[in-house]
């Protein structure tokens, strides 16, 4: 594979499947898409965790939140585990992040591997999400009405997120311009935006095109809390998410998610047409992915914080020199191998201490020189009483509850997850399999106890219970220069 540029390019909450090129009926998408028609789209790509900051770190390390410890949105990455831009940097190359990072923050000690950072987001205050700490309690969290708060605010406008997503773009493409020169080595460029995290606020020409009324119900929304598995109807509880399961809402949140999908699709679109403009495209290889999924709705819930295909599958293209243009790659798929991925794209030679990595180049993998692997996931933050583990071979997958019910899917016959295999005894000896090989890639009794060690670490480091109930909690991340709307816990 030759020498060429990497532009890379990142997005938060957007579930696979509303994708043009991933058969979405309706969803508008088509600069995602023209990525995949000229290259490659891989079918089943999986994130490192089902939360930001885990995933974030996921894509950086080519590790998973039980080997880096970086378990939620307070123990985030901080540049001191070794990442693909450490890697590239040290290898001469010119290494820029421009938008949402989610990193611990931008202290003088901080070192991403990045020659530049520009409008970086970072966890508040190098805090976080603090509230997310309590499930490590005895009591565990308390229920929280910002979540619920956050999709409530689906409407015309224009929000922060909006806003900071076009000034992303911007600087993409003004970065660009001033590196339109070849240099002396290739360059990689991180660009991440913000949507289409929650809130879906979005101009009205953009909700125009998906009217409410037009809008599909989610399969599995029918689904009462009743019959919801145990870790479900606490995520639900926590984040106050039992009563928005209605048609009127459910199709409103499909509206505005689609609108603020097609928003940053139309950011990407800027800076394909400007890579294109300064004759850059032919020497460039452009990758989309998300941080993770996003269940608008699906098995009565929202946002993600689960091991459904909904919430932890992500939207994987690829375009540019030396990548077959056309091809759908059926493989399982993950975070963690672009952090191969993106050195074997520069020639850039492991270190010995990636010689133990769980990722392969994608490159690789599409050319059938991989064989076929299980594909792994985990969970450890807010909303969760306990540790998930999701593991999935071929058309199977196994979500591991520790201390509570197993959950098992066939994929093929049951696309949705609606029915739970896991207790019927014709599938018994695969679910065993499934957990035999999930515990070769990680102990998860042992992994939830750690993760809950360093939460209840932190709990005291940060003041104890009693100081975070006191400080609320908030709905999302504040753009750069704003501060967070905090929320107390309970009822208004």
């Amino acid at each position: 594979m030759k020498a060429a540029n990497l532009l890379f390019l990142v997005s938060d909450n957007h579930q696979r499947n509303y994708t043009g090129c991933y058969g979405h009926p309706f969803v508008q998408t088509p600069n995602i898409d023209s990525i995949a028609k000229r290259g490659i789209r891989f079918e089943n790509a999986y994130a490192g965790s089902a939360v930001c900051c885990p995933a974030r770190a996921s894509i950086a390390t080519g590790q998973f939140p039980h080997q880096t410890n970086y378990w939620d949105n307070v123990k985030v990455y901080d540049g001191k585990i070794p990442s693909w831009h450490h890697r590239l940097r040290a290898s001469g190359h010119e290494v820029v992040s421009i938008g949402k990072l989610h990193y611990i923050g931008n202290d003088e000690g901080d070192d991403y591997g990045f020659t530049e950072s520009r409008l970086a987001m970072h966890i508040v205050e190098r805090k976080g999400a603090l509230f997310g700490l309590l499930r490590a309690t005895e009591k565990g969290e308390e229920a929280r009405r910002t979540p619920r708060d956050n999709y409530k605010k689906t409407g015309i406008g224009e929000s922060d997120y909006v806003l900071y997503d076009r000034q992303i773009a911007d600087e993409a493409c003004a970065w660009l311009d001033d590196h339109k020169l070849a240099g002396k080595k290739p360059w990689a460029l991180k660009v991440s935006f913000a949507a289409p995290h929650p809130p879906f606020i979005v101009p009205q020409r953009l909700m125009d095109l998906y009217p409410e009324t037009d809008m599909p119900l989610p399969p599995q929304f029918a689904h009462g809390l009743e019959e919801a598995h145990p870790a479900v109807q606490h995520l639900i509880w926590t984040h106050r998410f039992e009563d928005l399961a209605t048609d009127p809402f459910l199709r409103k949140s499909v509206a505005g998610y689609c609108s603020l999908i097609t928003h940053m699709d139309e950011q990407i679109g800027k800076i394909l047409q400007k890579l294109h403009d300064l004759e850059l495209a032919d020497n460039t290889r452009v990758v989309y992915v998300s941080d993770h999924g996003e269940a608008v709705g699906q098995h009565g819930m929202f946002g993600k914080s689960v091991g459904y295909d909904h919430s932890v599958t992500v939207p994987l293209v690829a375009c540019g020199p030396d990548i077959p243009k056309g091809q759908t790659i059926g493989d399982l798929v993950s975070h963690v191998d672009l952090f191969p991925t993106f050195l074997e794209s520069f020639a850039v030679t492991p270190e010995p201490e990636d010689a133990n990595l769980w990722g392969s180049s994608l490159w690789r993998i599409a050319a059938g020189k991989i064989p076929a692997r299980p594909v792994f996931c985990e969970y450890h933050a807010h909303g969760s009483k306990t540790g998930m583990f999701m593991i999935r071979r071929e058309n199977l997958k196994l979500i591991y509850h520790v201390g509570l019910p197993a959950e098992l899917y066939d994929l093929d016959c049951d696309p949705h997850e609606m029915r739970n295999l896991a207790d019927d005894p014709v599938y018994r000896e695969i679910c065993d399999s499934l957990e035999k090989e999930l515990r070769t890639i990680v102990d998860p009794e042992d992994a939830n106890n750690r993760a809950k060690r360093d939460q209840s670490t932190a709990i005291k480091l940060h003041g104890g219970i009693a100081k975070i109930l006191s400080g609320g909690s908030y709905g999302y991340n504040p753009v750069p220069g704003q501060e967070p709307v905090m929320t107390n816990f309970g009822k208004p």
